[in-house]
């Protein structure tokens, strides 16, 4: 079984590159797109989900003018192209590593058509900030049933 999720321990080195782990690797061959991500990290995906995701960004008619264009310079003028090296890893902008806030070590989250570039220690806090949210939520799925498979 192939699961396309994951998360990894990386670090960030002086030139602000960040290494992908080798099991992640064959997913994302040759150009990929990274940009700023809805929190504080790195986003990076291919050319095809970006441009599905580029179009949902702009196309939504859920959104004001106003909250539009706050999308458009969050994510998509943000957006460059990026390729792995010979070594597997993934060069970091500068304006990217600073919006992240990444630092010496990092987690590459592997969600289901992404790679996600964290600061370890942000992602921790993150996580414990929304502590009660996460409780919300599973109190309204209602975590008991959730292993229930019958």
């Amino acid at each position: 079984m192939e699961l396309k999720t994951g998360t990894y321990e990386s670090t960030l080195d002086d030139k602000g590159r960040v290494s992908v782990p080798a099991r992640l690797r064959e997913r994302y061959p040759g150009e990929l797109v990274i940009t700023w991500g809805f929190q504080p990290c790195a986003w990076i995906m291919t050319p095809e989900v970006w441009e599905k995701v580029s179009g949902k960004l702009m196309g939504s008619d859920a959104i004001s003018e106003d909250e539009g264009h706050l999308l458009e310079y969050q994510h998509i003028v943000q957006a460059q192209v990026v390729e792995l090296d010979k070594a597997g890893r993934i060069a970091i902008p500068a304006t990217i590593r600073r919006y992240a806030k990444l630092t010496k070590d990092c987690l590459v989250i592997s969600a289901e058509n992404r790679l996600e570039i964290w600061d370890a220690e942000y992602f921790y806090t993150y996580l414990e900030e929304n502590k009660p949210v996460m409780q919300e939520a599973r109190k309204k799925m209602g975590s008991l049933r959730l292993f229930k498979l019958d």
